[in-house]
């Protein structure tokens, strides 16, 4: 290789490369989180082994567990095997796994398990892969990218040959980046040649090489003793127009370090400063470990003097401590562990550092005299005064039992305390004969009595014992207290849902029972048993338990705890422990509240039981509208006791409030009639006339309830003010305050009701008078009431001076700006203050605007506009003003903010280069929501060269969660129609060790597809069944049966393609003509699939070539195959559009009536017959076939094939043969066919005849179960036609259709009262709706636009909005359009189908 590098040959391979050179750098994650050791070994048992034991009660499903993994990796730069072994024992369990969480999986075991060594990594890896492999996950090129990646991390020692040998076997195409590792295998192994080939297998492709390569080359040369070579590599890329990175040159220091040269390190790290190469506390540690490990680690002390010790070292301290103690250089680790930072307390105390590492020494099972002397030298030094703690911890957490007991019992010597939750893990991993031995133990050697927490959690489940009375038994034997013993069995059996044994123990022993504590498990096993009778004697036990400790601390008896569990005080001053056990389940038993409510209540009653007003209230109201007789009777009768019983809320009346003005007027004079006060309901009546907004309905109520006599309050008036704002009558409402001044000299209007009328003046140019009025209603202070804050207060306020600002008018704004803020109308805000620097913006005057920025920053501590002025000055590089801004913001926001907006400023003016060096300043922390933000506001802007930057800015700095920016990225690329950029960045991350998620893939698919794309990877399978594309390469290649049993040599030149993968490739490339070439060459050894003969078609018939495309369908349909069905539809649309009768007839006869159905055939023929002229001719066939029915088998048949989307097509294209369509429905209507006559109904109803359709409905459809009407409702929509939707209702109204379809009906007719601005209409709409159908009923949209826009007129919506389901409601409606399709009608009901629509 040396020679290679004199002769300048591989020169020339990279500078024909230099065009495609893709600069890059894997530097791996820097946290800037320092390490937080446990102080105490409570805490850590507590996370472990309680969990650990008690699985069941934080089980994680398997995307929250390996987003967790995801997590930690960003945070700690490290996982550990226990958790990668939970999520490969849940995707066992599962036996599934998509795509993106095995690549994760994949990627988590190599550095990012620093604790294992590389063999145990390696074995895990493969675990995992054989694992995916059995569970047929489908894999692509980027899971071995991912699994080349851990072996060389790991150091696994595999062939290259054989490596791409087994991908290619796969069917799976390799890229750059699979060349590039395995390039770093033979460099690994120190094969300089093995490398050399593959760089001219590379070059042969064209594959562009980037600086990992070189660093590659870098450690080949090392491996194979070529110092001077490896050296020389920085030369090559500087000739191929690369600049060594930092990385270069760490990758060269460990070379230097693996063999010692202690000088060539030393001076290689003195060029590093005067080059800027500035080498990261990580790199030095690279380096540190490099030394070590070669048994250099006597010059170690020299680099450790150059660490800087910058933010993030203590986590990458720690990794690399940890694969110290691997390799048993635990001096050095130790000699790392005390250059580490230490946290401080709040009292001032440092933090205890070394947990992990003690731990990691007993884990990699070094020799215990030397822990113990660790542990010592840990203690004196002050670094951990828990040192042996931990070491005894760790022993009993990996399971070493032999060394577990003896620390144990060398803790108690040294009179440290020995704790219950220390025996844990020892009733975890014993055998079940031995778990009441140790409970004997704790008490007798190291005087721990067990609590029920331990007996409850750890001993009984370990016991395996089934007789619950023998349990009691046992542990009483053992020592442990009745009470304890009890309550620990009773709940244990409650967990495990044996709630009749539960309450057979309670009732022999009578004990306090937490009712905090035993709620839950109750609940969860009455759920699962439905045991009543059990459920009630359980409570009833809590209950006396309960009486009993009330009892006992009233007489101030001595209290012997039962349970180490104390009840919180709240709880024991609530003596309705009842009332709310019964209420946690009724908030439980969601489905099925009635039927439990009225088992568990008349238990409490017989039981004599009560509960309290309050929860006999709560739980009315949980019900609702699901309240019956009976189980209002029994909470009568439970919450009656000493008090007098609170009756339940109202079911029938209306709140006041709900009423519109005639219901009003109308309860007015029937409460008069009977000579009663009505005065409530009046004022009720004037503020519905105010809700209106109907001013001259307002002012009649209020001059008739003032000639009435009645006393109308000052604050109507006030809000008349407000009314004739609304209706732009400025002169009146000013009028209307100066008659309020008039009658009290010290009225002042609200803030809200102000700033309004001062909108309309401003409006009107009468700006004086908005001062006056402003400072005439001037408050003391600035009003926090819920006007005043509101979002609606602050708009208008904001509006007022944004509207002067766009004027230009600085002066205009200034006076009224202060006009708002002195008379305390607002707190200024960045929203109220942008006004102020837009006013100068708008004018490009930059230096005002800074100076108005400068000045609301020092007298408001606000940065408005800050972003629009940065980027103004950066475009305009004026620095110092730039450097201005940022000092400002800086002294608000602090450093760390600011810098991120400087960050973002930079990026959206192109300037990457200086955002990334923001970014890398060291100890600047993360800020994800500032990014995320950012993305989203790109993407809606439809910025993609910010995202673009982003991505730039932010590379190698792991400690940035990058895939939300590449998703937005990606969907921008989407909307901009780039497909090649997009597939880019799939590549792109899979070069920085990104994994994709499951949403890029499925989006970038979708792209891929739609521009007839190959997709080159594995589609996670939630797409499957909708897109039915997600074959990777692989399976293309073997639908294919292009295969190539020759074993392909790396050395070898590519070969010419063959004439399928030509194919494919102008496919792709949307060439027609080409790929119609290469398929006229195919040998008959070659096949072609289908899909890729459907994606000819479908080119074909883009290019209006629907000869040719003809041509390849009778090809398949030939050979008993045929297109893919979106295709095939697709081309029998424009085959139809043409009036093509004879090819359609010609398909037709070689289809079956299934796949007739898929692709919804008939309607496709019936558009054929319509485009062909030929309408009258279909209608007589159509005729022929009913008349030849004999059967009503028969029948059945042909209204299943009878195409009612064509059918609408017909009666709109061609009214005059509406008489001709009748008969034929008569025809079907008499065979009990009612689908075509359906279709005529809606054809009716929707021309607004109405005498007609409603003789139709009479005659045939008023008894049909299920109908077709959901076209009408659509185009009642589209039209706004209110009288069309209450003409379907009236009929649905009375036929047999269900309860959710005329909801569907009812919720057509709200939309479009809502969408006029109707809300009484609509209001009275669903008021009666509720008498026909339930409110679940009503589609839950339609209620929320309508609940939106009744309180939006400052009005209350009078029902509560139901829960959203899971499921799509009723399926009793259908929609069918001209295109709709009828294949999914059932013969046995031929009436009713739920349409798809399509193009015909």
């Amino acid at each position: 290789m040396a020679s290679i590098l004199r002769t300048g040959k591989l020169l020339r391979y990279f500078a024909g490369f230099t065009r495609n050179v893709v600069v890059n750098s894997v530097r791996d994650c820097e946290s800037n989180n320092l390490l937080q050791s446990a102080p105490c070994m409570c805490g850590q048992f507590q996370n472990g082994f309680a969990s650990n034991a008690a699985a069941t009660k934080a089980e994680l499903s398997l995307d929250r567990q390996i987003k967790r993994l995801d997590q930690d990796a960003r945070r700690m730069g490290r996982i550990s095997r226990r958790d990668l072994e939970e999520v490969l024992d849940e995707i066992r369990t599962h036996r599934t796994a998509t795509s993106s969480q095995s690549l994760l999986v994949i990627r988590c075991c190599g550095n990012l398990v620093p604790e294992e060594l590389p063999e145990v990594r390696t074995a895990l890896v493969q675990e995992i892969w054989k694992t995916l492999n059995a569970l047929n996950v489908p894999m692509d090129i980027s899971h071995y990218n991912a699994l080349l990646r851990v072996y060389l991390e790991n150091e696994h020692q595999f062939t290259p040959t054989d490596f791409l040998a087994e991908i290619e076997a796969k069917g799976i195409e390799p890229n750059r980046v699979t060349y590039q590792r395995l390039i770093a295998r033979y460099c690994q192994q120190g094969d300089i040649d093995g490398a050399t080939r593959i760089l001219e297998f590379m070059r042969g492709k064209s594959l562009p090489v980037n600086e990992n390569v070189f660093n590659s080359l870098i450690l080949g040369h090392s491996q194979a003793n070529d110092l001077e070579s490896a050296k020389g590599i920085l030369a090559v890329m500087k000739q191929a127009g690369l600049e060594p990175s930092a990385d270069t040159y760490t990758t060269l220091l460990c070379a230097f370090a693996r063999h010692g040269d202690i000088d060539a390190l030393n001076s290689t790290l003195a060029e590093c400063e005067p080059k800027e190469i500035i080498l990261l506390d990580k790199d030095l540690l690279d380096i540190v470990y490099t030394l070590t490990i070669n048994g250099h680690g006597q010059h170690v002390d020299g680099l450790l003097a150059k660490l800087r010790i910058s933010p993030g070292f203590n986590q990458d301290a720690v990794n690399i401590i940890l694969r110290l103690v691997n390799k048993g250089h635990e001096d050095v680790a130790l000699k790392l562990l005390r250059l580490m930072p230490r946290g401080v307390r709040v009292n001032g105390e440092p933090v205890d550092v070394g947990a992990f590492y003690i731990r990691q020494l007993v884990k990699a099972n070094r020799p215990v005299e030397s822990i113990l002397n660790i542990c010592r030298t840990l203690q004196a030094e002050g670094l951990n005064p828990k040192a042996l703690t931990i070491a005894t911890e760790a022993g009993l957490t990996h399971g070493a039992m032999n060394n577990a007991l003896p620390l144990l019992q060398e803790m108690k010597n040294l009179g440290l305390p020995i704790r219950q939750h220390y025996f844990w893990p020892l009733f975890c991993s014993v055998n079940s004969n031995q778990v009441l031995d140790i409970v004997r133990r704790m008490q007798q050697e190291f005087a721990v009595n067990p609590n029920s927490e331990t007996i409850r959690d750890y001993v009984i489940p370990n016991l395996k014992e089934k007789n619950w009375e023998r349990v009691v038994t046992v542990l009483r034997d053992a020592g442990v207290p009745n009470s304890t013993a009890v309550t620990s069995a009773v709940y244990a059996a409650l967990t495990t849902h044996q709630i009749a044994d539960a309450a057979k123990i309670m009732e022999k022993n009578r004990a306090y029972y937490v009712p905090i504590l035993f709620r839950q498990p109750l609940i969860l096993a009455l759920s699962n048993t439905n045991d009543y009778a059990a459920f009630v004697r359980c409570i009833r036990q809590i209950h006396e338990g309960l009486q009993l400790r009330a009892g006992r601390e009233a007489t101030e008896e001595p209290e012997q705890a039962n349970s180490d569990v104390d009840a919180p005080a709240t709880e024991r001053a609530v003596p309705d422990v009842v009332g709310g056990i019964v209420h946690e389940a009724a908030i439980y038993f969601r489905r099925e509240r009635v039927a439990m409510l009225e088992k568990t209540l008349k238990g409490l009653v017989n039981q004599g039981l009560s509960i309290s007003s309050n929860k006999a209230t709560a739980l009315s109201e949980l019900l609702g509208a699901e309240m019956t007789p009976k189980i209002s009777e029994l909470l009568g009768k439970l919450s009656s006791g000493e008090l007098e019983p609170v009756p339940l809320p109202s079911q029938g009346k209306r709140p006041l409030d709900t009423l519109s003005i005639d219901e009003l007027e109308r309860f007015i004079k029937n409460v008069e009639a009977k000579g009663e006060n009505a005065n409530n309901i009046k004022r009720q009546l004037i503020s519905a006339c105010f809700r209106s907004h109907n001013l001259e309905k307002t002012l009649e109520v209020i001059e008739r309830l003032d000639q009435e006599k009645f006393q109308i309050p000052i604050g109507v008036y006030a809000q008349l003010v407000d009314l004739y704002t609304h209706h732009k009558r400025s002169s009146d409402a000013l009028a209307q305050c100066s008659k309020l001044r008039q009658a009290d000299a010290n009225f002042k209007l609200d803030n809200l009701k102000t700033v309004r009328l001062a909108e309309l003046l401003l409006q009107e140019e009468r700006v004086e008078e908005t001062l006056e009025l402003l400072k005439s209603n001037a408050k003391e202070s600035v009003h926090n009431e819920s006007d005043g804050g509101s979002f609606n207060y602050v708009s208008t306020v904001w509006r007022i001076l944004n509207l002067i600002a766009e004027s230009g008018n600085a002066d205009k704004l200034k006076r009224v700006f202060d006009a708002l803020v002195e008379s305390n109308y607002v707190v200024p805000t960045n929203v109220l203050l942008g006004p102020l620097i837009k006013v100068h913006m708008v004018k490009d005057d930059l230096a005002s605007a800074i100076n108005a920025f400068e000045q609301i920053c020092q007298q408001y501590k606000a940065t408005p506009w800050k972003n629009e002025l940065a980027c103004r000055l950066i475009q305009k590089e004026d620095a110092a003003n730039l450097q201005r801004l940022t000092d400002l913001s800086t002294s608000i926001h602090g450093e760390v903010n600011s810098l991120y907006d400087l960050v973002f400023s930079f990026v959206e003016c192109g300037r990457v280069r200086q955002a990334r060096k923001i970014l890398e300043t060291p100890g600047l922390r993360t800020r994800p929501q500032r990014i995320n933000s950012a993305c989203d506001r790109y993407k809606n802007e439809g910025m993609l060269q910010p995202l673009e930057g982003l991505i730039e800015a932010t590379k190698d700095l792991g400690h940035i969660d990058r895939n939300k920016i590449y998703y937005t990225l990606l969907l921008s690329y989407d909307k901009a129609d780039e497909a090649e950029k997009a597939l880019g960045l799939w590549t792109k991350m899979q070069e920085e060790a990104v994994a994709p998620t499951d949403a890029f893939l499925l989006r970038l698919a979708e792209l891929l597809e739609r521009k007839n794309i190959e997709v080159p990877f594995v589609v996670p399978e939630s797409a499957a069944p909708k897109t039915k594309r997600s074959k990777p390469a692989a399976a293309a290649k073997v639908e294919t049966k292009v295969e190539t049993k020759t074993e392909v040599k790396v050395v070898q030149a590519p070969k010419a393609p063959s004439n399928s993968a030509s194919f494919r490739r102008a496919i792709q490339a949307n060439d027609v003509d080409a790929a119609i070439a290469c398929r006229d060459r195919i040998i008959s050894g070659e096949k072609i699939g289908v899909l890729d003969i459907s994606r000819l078609i479908e080119l074909l018939v883009r290019s209006d070539r629907l000869a040719e495309a003809t041509k390849y369908v009778d090809e398949l349909l030939a050979d008993k195959q045929h297109p893919q069905p979106k295709i095939f539809k697709y081309y029998l649309n424009k085959v139809a559009a043409a009036g093509d009768l004879a090819t359609l007839e010609r398909i037709g006869q070689q289809l079956n009536d299934e796949q007739k159905r898929l692709i919804s055939f008939d309607n496709r023929y019936c558009h054929a017959y319509i485009v062909a002229g030929k309408v009258e001719e279909f209608l007589k066939q159509l005729t022929t076939n009913i008349e030849a029915a004999k059967t009503p088998e028969e029948a059945a048949k042909l209204a299943e094939k009878f195409p009612r989307g064509g059918a609408v097509g017909i009666l709109d294209k061609h009214p005059e043969l509406v008489a001709q369509y009748e008969a034929l429905a008569e025809k079907y209507a008499a065979l009990n066919q009612l689908g075509p006559m359906n279709v005529l109904w809606m054809h009716l109803i929707s021309n607004g005849q109405e005498v007609a359709s409603k003789q139709i409905w009479d005659k045939h459809l008023s008894s049909a179960p299920r109908l077709m009407f959901q076209r009408v409702l659509q185009t009642a929509r589209e039209q706004q036609d209110e009288k069309l939707a209450s003409t379907v209702i009236s009929q649905l109204r009375s036929s047999k259709i269900s309860e959710g379809a005329i909801g569907n009906a009812y919720s057509c007719l709200l939309d479009i009262q809502t969408t006029k601005g109707n809300t009484d209409k609509a209001l009275d709409v669903l008021a009666n709706a509720v008498k026909d159908v339930s409110l679940e009923h009503i589609n839950r949209t339609a209620l929320l636009r309508l609940k939106q826009a009744v309180e939006a007129k400052s009005q209350k919506f009078p029902y509560t909005v139901p829960e959203k389901r899971t499921k799509a409601g009723d399926s009793s409606s259908s929609s069918s359009g001209s295109s709709s399709s009828d294949d999914d009608v059932s013969p046995k009901k031929p009436e009713t189908v739920k349409q798809k629509p399509e193009n015909a």
